[in-house]
């Protein structure tokens, strides 16, 4: 259990190539995530039709903490392996909610966010993390 923690908690080697994923992952799920507090009725709106019932509302605002944290997250680089492991399993919820009910965007955008987000698992963050930034006198 120890080294699952650690793997997760690790940003990875300082590759350039593992930056873009990361960075484009965050590009997208801060906006997003923003979106349900912004339009938040609207989003109230959508998830009940998405079977949430009488709980839309505090699903849509936990949604949207879990993609702005998270979002986050991954542009610091700070565990960018947990945070792009959490928001895998917010896209299978979304493919599992949205995706079944609405189809469209609903279906190809998570399972093409789950693969950018499964490379941020496997190869970590790339360079630019916040534990990479040197601490003055360390």
């Amino acid at each position: 259990m120890h080294a699952l923690v650690a793997f997760l908690l690790d940003p990875g080697p300082p590759r350039w190539w593992t930056l873009v994923p990361r960075l484009v992952a965050a590009a997208v799920f801060i906006p997003t995530g923003l979106g349900k507090f912004v339009n938040h009725d609207a989003y109230v709106e959508r998830f009940e039709r998405w079977g949430f019932g009488a709980a839309a509302g505090e699903v849509a605002i936990l949604v949207g903490l879990l993609e702005v944290v998270c979002g986050l997250m991954l542009l610091l680089g700070v565990a960018p392996r947990a945070a792009a492991l959490a928001l895998i399993g917010n896209m299978v919820g979304a493919l599992a909610t949205a995706g079944r009910i609405d189809g469209g965007q609903d279906v190809w955008l998570p399972l093409v966010m789950i693969a950018v987000l499964a490379v941020v698992v496997v190869a970590g963050a790339g360079r630019w993390t916040v534990r990479a930034i040197p601490v003055p006198g360390s």
